[in-house]
């Protein structure tokens, strides 16, 4: 039948909602909404699980806090301007000038030098125009008329020494990239996009505010690491994904793989014997900042560069875990782990490539270098500058496989639990509308709205068939006419269930309490007992035919024939040898003549 099924809050229902276990119901059409609110058992051992996570990040924000301290290193005034001329000069010759983008300076010597005449842009000289001279080497970059530099101002020095170039001047075009993706974010990720920019400006600000101070400070910095983790993955997680069980189980999930990188970590530098100083930027933190402990500082390169793509891994994890769920209900742990385990091993294929050419595409250089090395690669990859990177893939990637296991059992573990003490959801289907002219299917119809919960059909009300009567004829019943609009389907007869066809009832056929409006239900008639239905007839058996019974042999000419000597005689009962056959007995009776011999 074309009817669809919904749930009533009967008794019943109510008994299997505080049950275990998910309704289902059944119908031509099923649809699937979200997951059922989690139990209070399951919230609990979450927040009890995360709680502690949560606390020793905060607090450890709280101590390890730093303190404003005063830089070693002496302070620049750094100033901004634009190159308005270049000429290519000889090393020591006063004035002598090239055409700018010449290869030759006058005499006929080679120009080594390129001369810069720079406009002031900002800065306590704004407005002034500075010159400065770079040398001309593949060591040092080219500079163009129209370029925006930086420099360093010290007027402590000589009016040609004042001014030393730095670097370009990267802001416009890095504000414009920075725009144009926030838009692009925006746009595909809508509010996923803006709780996901929103946790990077928490990642950015926690930082700068406080992982690379405290370092600077001289705090431990594995200690500040971990803490910087904790408070970037719960801002993060929460900030993107929203506050739910869901987000939880891929939080817990990606701090026990921090938890196993930072061991790892720490057992690969000092195994390895990393100092920390193979970095020529490492080392000038060494000589500047004496209370930094550079090998720290790689251990917390370490966490913190896994964090990110942990945070992807888990998530992914956990939202295909809860999908499959939601997709096929009756699925439990074991069987979600192992589903998920495969999707999962697709994830670590391609996340730990993607980890390995993020490293190896960062240090492209040193891998150059290593390809000229007299050492080869065998040799090379024992340097520390080397070793450093090799380390960092492997212990990033174990904990990147590791979290696949971690977080698709605890997502197979929480989802499962799913609705288990809660108000659980099924399908909520309404009865289809059949309108006359509407064709086969109609619209979907509320028809259950209109009832109340007392007296709603529920799945035991279509209890048989008729043939359909068109709409608006004579007898037909409410909803007879309406669902039976449909000209040649059968008709479902209403019927209420067995559980409310008891009480008082009113004389004009609707039950005592009920009310009035349209949730009013006539009164059923009777129902009719079944007709009987003919027995069939026992079928006699046929009797089986009398065999003939053996008659006793007879002889051609009638007789039976004997059991004795069928030549007449007994042969154990009388003498063979009683009578001679030539008429005498041959031992002493009387002997008769032979028979005449006819010669």
């Amino acid at each position: 039948m074309a009817v669809s099924s919904r749930r009533s809050r009967s008794a019943q229902d109510r008994a299997d909602r505080g049950g275990s276990g998910h309704g289902q119901s059944h119908g031509h059409s099923h649809g699937h909404g979200p997951a059922a609110p989690a139990s209070r058992r399951l919230r609990t051992l979450i927040t009890a699980l995360l709680l502690p996570v949560a606390a020793a990040a905060v607090a450890g924000l709280v101590l390890l806090w730093p303190a404003a301290s005063k830089s070693p290193i002496p302070p620049q005034v750094w100033v901004q301007g634009t190159v308005t001329a270049s000429a290519l000069v000889q090393p020591g010759a006063d004035g002598g000038t090239a055409p700018a983008g010449g290869t030759t300076a006058p005499g006929g010597q080679d120009a080594t030098n390129d001369k810069l005449t720079i406009h002031i842009t900002n800065g306590p000289t704004k407005g002034s125009t500075a010159t400065v001279t770079v040398g001309v080497d593949p060591t040092t970059p080219k500079y163009s008329v129209g370029d925006d530099l930086v420099l360093t101002y010290d007027k402590s020095q000589p009016a040609d020494g004042q001014y030393d170039i730095k670097d370009f001047q990267r802001g416009p075009p890095l504000m414009s990239l920075g725009i144009a993706f926030a838009l692009f974010v925006l746009v595909i990720g809508r509010w996923r996009g803006a709780g996901a920019i929103a946790a990077l400006a928490v990642s950015f600000a926690v930082l700068v505010k406080f992982t690379l101070p405290a370092i600077v400070g001289g705090e431990n910095s594995i200690e500040v690491a971990a803490v910087t983790a904790g408070i970037i993955l719960f801002a993060a997680l929460y900030a993107t994904h929203g506050v739910s069980v869901r987000t939880s189980v891929a939080v817990l999930g990606t701090a026990l793989s921090l938890g196993l990188i930072g061991v790892l970590g720490e057992a690969g530098t000092k195994l390895a014997h990393l100092t920390g100083l193979g970095d020529d930027n490492a080392a000038t933190v060494a000589g500047y900042f004496h209370k930094v402990d550079v090998q720290g500082l790689l251990l917390a390169g370490i966490i913190i560069g896994a964090l990110g793509v942990l945070n992807d891994v888990t998530a992914t994890q956990v939202s295909s875990v809860w999908e499959l769920k939601a997709a096929d209900p009756s699925m439990g742990a074991g069987e979600l782990f192992r589903v998920g385990m495969r999707i999962g091993r697709d994830h670590i294929g391609s996340t730990v490539n993607t980890l390995v050419l993020a490293y190896a595409g960062g240090s492209l250089p040193l891998f150059v270098l290593m390809t000229t090395s007299s050492q080869g690669w065998s040799g090379a990859a024992g340097a520390e500058v080397v070793a450093e990177e090799i380390v960092r893939t492997l212990v990033g990637s174990i904990g990147l496989a590791a979290a696949v296991p971690i977080t698709t059992a605890l997502a197979a573990y929480f989802a499962s639990g799913e609705g288990h003490g809660a108000e659980s959801q099924s399908s909520r289907l309404e009865y289809t509308d059949l309108r006359e002219g509407r064709g086969a299917r109609g619209g979907r119809r509320s028809v259950i709205d209109d009832l109340n919960d007392e007296d709603a059909l529920t799945q035991d009300t279509v209890v048989g068939t008729r043939p359909a009567r068109p709409a608006g004829s004579a007898g037909g019943s409410a909803v007879g006419g309406a669902v039976g609009g449909a000209a040649g389907r059968p008709a479902p007869v209403p019927r209420m269930p067995e559980s409310r066809r008891s009480g008082e009832w009113n004389s004009d056929g609707t039950r005592v309490g009920s009310g009035s409006g349209p949730h009013r239900m006539p009164r059923p008639a009777p129902f009719p007992a079944p007709a009987p239905q003919p027995q069939p007839q026992p079928q006699p058996q046929p009797q089986p035919q009398a065999q003939p019974q053996p008659q006793p042999a007879v002889d051609p000419y009638g007789k039976p024939y004997r059991t004795t000597d069928p030549y007449g005689a007994d042969p154990y009962e009388s003498d063979p040898y009683a009578t001679n056959p030539y008429g005498s007995d041959p031992y002493g009776g009387q002997q008769q003549d032979p028979p005449p011999y006819y010669g």
